[in-house]
């Protein structure tokens, strides 16, 4: 990479993903990754909030935690959903992308020691900035673009820029569209090609390790909230 800057990394984490990884193995930057990814989900938390909001109710309305609220309660919350103030799309947002961060160095972490029982020689800091840059592909370029389906279409859960895109008859309660929205995210997978570059790049892993180490560390770290999820629902 010529210039190392902020602008610079963004661009050569879409054009140029070798070029990104070969600069995070010298300067992670893993701090400035997770300030830009915790602006980027907090501002589309906050603006979706009317939207997502009122739905994830509906969806959790028959959840083994909603359902034993009086049915006034939960109304109460969903009214209070429709119509969020100022404060409460803040503090969501905020919330929301604070916990994408935190879910973000759990992965780096969890990764980085897979990494060193493969064989890498990459350091923790090293692999947060892998994962760190890799995740503003799902959380920024896929917000972007989910963004202005969202409020066309004034629902959440319904927009997909992945597998469930074409499961949109399929209840979204279930388990199969909700297992598409989890594993069949486009964005998700294009940032695992790229943290299998960072792996190379950064631990000197050979592709086969790489890929082992990237898939398994994802499928394991978003399969667990995932079955927990569908207990409670």
């Amino acid at each position: 990479m010529g210039s190392d800057n902020v602008p610079a990394r963004l661009v050569a984490l879409i054009a140029h993903p070798v070029r990104l990884m070969a600069a995070v193995a010298v300067r992670p930057q893993w701090l400035v990754a997770g300030l830009l990814l915790v602006i980027v989900v907090a501002l589309y938390s906050a603006v979706t909030l009317p939207i997502s909001g009122p739905e994830q109710l509906e969806l959790m309305r028959d959840s083994r935690f909603l359902n034993s609220l009086p049915e006034g309660a939960w109304q109460q919350q969903y009214d209070a959903a429709l119509d969020p103030t100022p404060v409460k799309r803040l503090t969501t947002g905020l919330g929301a992308g604070v916990s994408s961060w935190v879910m973000t160095l759990i992965f780096g972490a969890v990764m980085a020691l897979f990494a060193r029982l493969s064989g890498g020689n990459g350091t923790l800091k090293q692999t947060l900035g892998v994962v760190g840059s890799e995740a503003l592909l799902p959380f920024g370029v896929g917000s972007l673009i989910k963004l202005p389906l969202v409020l066309f279409q004034e629902s959440a859960v319904r927009v997909s820029i992945g597998l469930a895109a074409f499961a949109q008859g399929l209840d979204a309660h279930s388990f199969t569209y909700q297992a598409l929205v989890t594993y069949g995210d486009f964005t998700s997978w294009w940032g695992l090609a790229v943290i299998v570059v960072g792996l190379e790049q950064v631990h000197g892993l050979q592709r086969g390790p790489a890929v082992t180490v990237t898939l398994l560390t994802w499928f394991l770290l978003i399969t667990v909230p995932f079955v927990i999820g569908r207990l409670f629902m």
